[in-house]
């Protein structure tokens, strides 16, 4: 490991087996008599983080007092694991023993670290004003550009995103080892590399932080960009999770799962301030609770988790401190499935849906969080040999959250919500007769808007402001783009890029990227990106190409109001606007006739410097040419006989 990397390089290094031991603080002190009760209460407490049939070794240390020997108000307990261990940290720390003592709990790995603390108080000196790199420089662009980050081979560049071009704004060869990634809100580059992670931002595109985390393969970050998770592999199907304090570059949390567990592992409400996860059985392969964790402290909420036995998946609403999850059917079916929202903290249950001949379920939020739709596979009866597809849409901001249910007989290709609208697209059907079909709220009751019938795709991707859409036949449809208007219920265009994989669009809704990675095919590798209406504006094939990530933006500080009026008064700049992009235009033309004649006048530079060379050795080649005396040449005549045809004819008639 790099050593610069190492937050722990000048730490002693710590004996084996510490790692599985804590330390509890502020235990009842109680003369030797009520140790064995003691002892007893807190393996009551802490048992339930060890595994089944273990027996937890807790040791009570004696002292000598005043008043003869007593415990010494401290114990060790060691676990099986350090996951174990941490949490069971994570529980202790902070819990009421009773109403005289809260326990206070240490990991034994940390305790070195905490006996070198200083006793005495110490003013931090002062240090010399730094100014910091000013992370949102590039929405100040005064032509409202985006920006992308590419990776050919070894090469990562970060170009301005035009009209009709890129303009690169600053490669590095080796900048990262696997790939690069966007914060949420774009102020952060992450690289990767064997020694960790590194975040990159800024004008300069200084490394503003550095997480040493070895064979990192996986990372996530908060929606507020507060903090930074990574994921390696230890091997024997179990990998370490770590949590990291992006401002304070620190390690906050750690925790282990499994390898096969889905990514993310954690998911995080929308301000940050809790994380959940799927709680697994020891030794079996379904979830048993959901455990909530809030933040800054990193502490189990409420000290338990949220029991739901056999839970299959939960999700968090982007804009409120909601979770929605559900559980098939139990008992052979003598239990329906449920399909239920909790709000956190309170735990309080704000809706449940019971549901039988339950196949599996996808949910489905609404970026604005209006709406939750659940994409249900039911089984048409007991046999189970035929399903259908039903949603199940569910008006958040209504009392008691009303269910609409929508019953679909063919096969359900793609759902896609649209991020700022009511509207719910459905890609149905096989192929070649697969259908998109518009849904949205018509006097308060879901209807089926518009039907679009034989559509290409297997993919549908929202324009971030909504009404547009693109319905993308990825993979083995050979890469058809269609570029639909919600509103008027129209197909702008169809495009082709020949077996493209990805399809994303800019964070202002005006651009469309369609790309082929050198990870799914060899050939034909690149990008194009198309404008909302399916307008081809840039093509770039290049070999070994990986990948390409629209840079995000923050959210809009501006309400919706100030917004309706924006939009209310575009007209009036409509003029200047139009102005601009027709200065832009022809300012793009003139930089393309100057590479024009900058590249002529280079040719002609580069044809006389040939001729003026080739006439020098010219001259010197005739200089070292010997003299020639005119008296003794020789005239050497060569006399050639060249038949006409009316001989050739006249002598063939003679043989024959």
């Amino acid at each position: 490991m790099n050593r610069e990397l190492d937050p722990h390089r000048d730490a002693p290094p710590q004996p084996p087996g510490l790692d599985n031991v804590i330390i509890v603080d502020n235990v009842p002190v109680v003369p030797p008599s009520k140790v064995e009760k003691l002892t007893n209460a807190l393996r009551k407490k802490f048992s339930p983080f060890a595994g089944p049939g273990e027996n937890l070794r807790i040791e009570l240390p004696l002292t000598d007092g005043a008043d003869g020997q007593t415990s010494a108000g401290y114990a060790f307990i060691e676990f099986r694991t350090k996951q174990q261990a941490v949490e069971a940290k994570l529980f202790g720390h902070g819990h009421a023993f009773d109403k005289k003592h809260k326990f206070e709990v240490t990991l034994m790995s940390d305790f070195d670290e905490i006996i070198n603390t200083e006793e005495e108080w110490r003013a931090p000196s002062e240090k010399e004003f730094e100014e910091k790199e000013l992370l949102n420089w590039w929405l100040s662009d005064k032509a409202c550009r985006d920006q992308f980050v590419t990776r050919v081979d070894a090469m990562t560049s970060v170009f301005w995103c035009r009209r009709n071009d890129a303009s690169l704004l600053v490669e590095r060869e080796g900048w990262s080892d696997r790939g690069v990634l966007w914060s949420p809100k774009g102020n952060y580059l992450a690289t990767f590399h064997p020694q960790g992670i590194k975040l990159h931002g800024g004008r300069k595109w200084s490394m503003l932080r550095r997480f040493a985390h070895p064979g990192v393969i996986e990372i996530d970050f908060s929606p507020s960009e507060t903090y930074l998770v990574t994921f390696s592999s230890t091997g024997d199907g179990v990998g370490t999770c770590l949590i990291w304090d992006i401002a304070e570059g620190k390690k906050v949390s750690e925790m282990q799962v499994r390898e096969k567990t889905a990514w993310p592992v954690i998911k995080w409400s929308h301000d940050d301030k809790y994380f959940a996860r799927l709680k697994e059985k020891k030794d079996e392969e379904h979830h048993q609770a959901i455990t909530v964790y809030s933040t800054p402290e990193f502490e189990v909420l409420d000290k338990k988790s949220i029991k739901i036995e056999n839970v299959q998946g939960f999700a968090w609403s982007p804009t409120d401190n909601i979770i929605s999850y559900w559980v098939p059917e139990q008992q052979q079916g003598n239990m329906p499935a449920k399909i239920m929202m909790m709000e956190i903290p309170s735990r309080q249950e704000l809706s449940t849906n019971n549901m039988v001949l339950l196949k599996s379920c996808e949910m489905v939020w609404q970026k604005s969080g209006d709406y939750m739709c659940v994409c249900a596979e039911r089984w048409v009866n007991k046999n189970k040999k035929q399903t259908y597809t039903q949603f199940l849409v569910f008006s958040m901001r209504e009392k008691m959250i009303p269910c609409e249910r929508v019953k679909v007989e063919d096969k359900v290709q793609n759902v896609a919500f649209e991020p700022v609208g009511s509207k719910l697209a459905v890609l149905v059907g096989e192929t070649p007769r697969i259908a998109l079909k518009i849904f949205g709220h018509v006097e308060g009751k879901l209807t089926e808007l518009h039907s679009f019938e034989k559509v290409t795709a297997n993919t549908l991707r929202w324009s971030p402001r909504g009404q547009f859409l693109v319905a993308a036949g990825l993979g083995s449809m050979q890469g058809v783009l269609e570029f639909f208007d919600t509103n008027s219920n129209t197909s702008f265009s169809v495009g082709e890029h020949f077996m493209a994989s990805t399809v994303q669009w800019d964070p202002t809704g005006r651009y469309v990227c369609s790309l082929v990675s050198c990870l799914n095919y060899s050939t034909d590798t690149g990008y194009y990106i198309w404008t909302f209406q399916g307008k081809l504006v840039q093509r770039e094939l290049q070999k070994n190409f990986y990948q390409l990530v629209w840079r995000p933006r923050p959210p809009t500080i501006l309400s919706k109001k100030q917004v309706s009026q924006l939009q209310k008064s575009i007209k009036k700049y409509h003029t200047e606007l139009e102005a601009e992009d027709k200065l832009a235009a022809s300012a793009a033309s003139e930089e393309v006739l100057k590479k024009r004649r900058d590249l002529t006048e280079a040719w002609e530079d580069f044809q006389e410097n040939v001729l003026y060379r080739q006439s020098k050795n010219r001259e010197a080649l005739e200089a070292l040419r010997p003299s020639e005396d005119e008296s003794e040449m020789i005239e050497i005549v060569e006399t050639v006989e060249v038949f006409s045809r009316e001989e050739v004819e006249l002598f063939e008639q003679k043989i024959t």
